[in-house]
């Protein structure tokens, strides 16, 4: 019998970065295992950094847009990923039975150089890679 993928939710503020390249490397890793999904609590464009970043990995992101958060999708996710600070902050309550996990990365655009974006995309690479691990999700 198929295991039910897991549901995953990166949320940051703007959903310009870090949400977007965890949300990327999430589904290059987890495939079928998993369903993925990344918002902000006040979305903004992606950042061209972003994409430039994660091409330069092999992945494309310019069909992705910006979301705000979907109420329905936070409560029927199994787990939680807030990638900042702010997020912890304001995010809506965690309900009991969804794992809620805080990585409280820096957003790597305020410097706006590419070296620091470059980094971050390489911490949240391992993170994902990590937490797909610790949920038993095949990569």
């Amino acid at each position: 019998m198929m295991k039910k993928p897991v549901r995953i939710y990166f949320l940051c503020i703007q959903n310009r970065c870090r949400s977007q390249i965890a949300e990327a490397f999430a589904k290059h890793y987890g495939g079928e295992n998993v369903i993925v999904e990344s918002a902000g609590l006040e979305p903004h464009d992606i950042h061209p950094l972003t994409l430039e970043v994660m091409r330069e990995v092999g992945i494309e992101l310019s069909g992705n847009t910006s979301k705000k958060i979907d109420m329905k999708y936070f409560i029927a996710s199994n787990v939680i990923v807030k990638l900042c600070q702010q997020v912890a902050e304001r995010c809506p309550i965690v309900s009991f039975g969804i794992t809620s996990v805080d990585w409280d990365i820096e957003d790597p655009l305020l410097s706006n150089d590419i070296q620091s974006v470059r980094q971050t995309r390489d911490t949240i690479e391992k993170k994902v890679i990590e937490l797909l691990k610790g949920l038993n999700v095949p990569i």
